[in-house]
């Protein structure tokens, strides 16, 4: 039910990089020999650039560094492409389990899929809705603003469900942008806050801040994680690409067709299972060492791995204090999935909505599939209640989400069967979902740490975008990435 059974833990890679000894075979002069088993491997041919990582950022960079004629090595450190777009191949319908969905403004990644002739498809809207369960009550979200469990005096705020009410009030009062940009002005650090100081200033009660940034979040574990300019940034990214219409879409057989596409079309294969230990540079060009003792050689290297996994690497010499600061600091949000297989669509049985948002252990649930034919279920589980089900053994995760969903909804006891999790922050590739800036950071140079080049090596991924998040912010980041690195060589 995992993402695969060879598939490390963080912990575990950690470890296993440190006891291994591979980096230091590698790096230092002399110590392979002493060594014994940890030689290095015949170095490959020199390139122009090496790219770490395939995801969309990485991909898109070595796309474009291609197409100027440039020879690119993209190494990957699992055993395929995409990153964090992530499709579940061997599941009924190839749900997927990162970037699932494709804003109307993804220009770039929609032109990419076109230009790869990757099929999309909209996606249809939740039929019914989503309902609310709150305290062991379950609750339509026609009725929520009458409900004794609303926290929310009259006004605005209360017709709003829980799971958009966050967002609702800081949309409200947003500073006036001159640019999507603008979240990294310095003349706007002042509101680089936390959103729990931001709204207790606006006479928000703990209990308010709790249901909308503490049950399930989308951002964070609490309104005291969160960046106010962070949601800012969140809420102009979502007004502009609502100019575009509010369709979504995903690609015909999961949004991975896409990086699989991409990759498929670089003239150099990508190197897959090349987990990088160790980053040297010197005046003559770039090595990248893998776990293996494999010495990959370029002019310049494109970092594009997430902070959390970049955070394994050693670099020689070291970065310095801005970049290994932000990668040292960011955050990322905690995400645990739970994939069942639907005997029958229970939720016809109970009358209720087949989504549910709830402050339990199922997290939201989410039918998959087009409407009336949906045959599978998603809990998707964030926050404080993510970080705990990561802590359990899996099969006892994955149980304790499938009881929660059946004490709810007693109509689907029988009916389920959990075939697949992803727990995204015990991947050591990933360390989390997407970027959580928290407060401070932002005004700290953390967003702006990777804007440019740092001796050879470049940096991209979705946290470093300064305009997009999502799949589109990646997209955005290796075309920056690439510019950069053209007008170098």
């Amino acid at each position: 039910m995992s993402e695969g059974s060879n598939t490390a833990t963080l912990r575990d890679f950690t470890r296993r990089s440190i006891l291994h000894g591979g980096l230091a075979a590698a790096l230092i002069p002399g110590v392979a020999h002493a060594a014994g088993t940890r030689s290095r491997v015949a170095a490959p041919a020199m390139t122009d650039v090496i790219v770490l990582g395939a995801g969309l950022s990485g991909l898109n960079a070595a796309l474009l560094l291609e197409e100027q004629g440039l020879r690119v090595t993209v190494l990957e450190g699992r055993s395929r492409v995409g990153g964090r777009v992530f499709s579940l191949e061997d599941v009924d319908g190839t749900p997927d389990a990162g970037g699932a969905v494709i804003a109307p403004g993804y220009a770039r990644l929609m032109d990419r899929a076109q230009q790869l002739a990757v099929p999309l498809k909209p996606i249809a809207p939740l039929n019914g809705g989503m309902a609310i369960h709150l305290e062991g009550q379950t609750i339509r979200a026609a009725d929520w603003a009458s409900s004794p469990l609303n926290p929310f005096p009259e006004g605005p705020l209360r017709a709003i469900p829980p799971f958009a009410v966050g967002s609702a009030a800081l949309r409200s009062a947003p500073p006036a942008f001159q640019s999507v940009g603008d979240w990294r002005n310095p003349e706007l650090f002042a509101q680089d806050i936390s959103v729990a100081s931001y709204l207790t200033a606006q006479g928000w009660t703990a209990q308010q801040l709790a249901l909308a940034f503490a049950t399930n979040p989308g951002y964070g574990n609490s309104a005291s994680d969160l960046s106010v300019l962070m949601m800012w940034h969140i809420a102009e990214n979502f007004r502009i690409m609502a100019g575009s219409g509010t369709q979504t879409f995903q690609a015909v057989g999961g949004n991975m067709r896409i990086p699989q596409a991409m990759a498929a079309a670089l003239k150099n294969e990508v190197r897959l299972n090349q987990h990088v230990i160790g980053v040297r540079t010197d005046a003559s060009g770039v090595e990248a060492v893998t776990l293996d003792g494999t010495v990959h050689r370029a002019r310049w290297l494109l970092c594009t791995l997430p902070a959390s996994a970049a955070r394994t690497i050693v670099f020689a010499p070291a970065l310095p204090l801005p970049q290994q600061a932000a990668i040292d600091g960011i955050g990322y949000n905690r995400t645990f999935q739970v994939f069942f297989q639907v005997a029958e669509p229970f939720w016809q049985a109970d009358g209720l909505p087949a989504a549910l948002w709830t402050d339990t252990s199922a997290g939201r649930l989410l039918p998959l599939g087009d409407p009336g034919g949906q045959t599978m279920l998603m809990a998707y589980v964030n926050g404080f209640r993510a970080d705990l089900l990561s802590r359990l053994p899996a099969e006892q995760a994955v149980s304790q989400v499938q009881a929660a969903i059946e004490r709810m909804r007693p109509a689907a006891v029988g009916k389920l069967r959990a075939v697949r999790h992803v727990n995204w922050q015990d991947d050591p590739f990933a360390g989390g979902a997407y970027t959580c800036w928290q407060p401070g950071q932002i005004s700290a140079g953390m967003a702006a740490a990777f804007d440019d080049p740092v001796g050879r090596i470049a940096f991209a991924g979705e946290h470093t975008a300064a305009l997009s998040r999502g799949m589109e912010g990646a997209m955005e980041s290796g075309e920056r990435a690439a510019i950069q690195l053209l007008e170098r060589l």
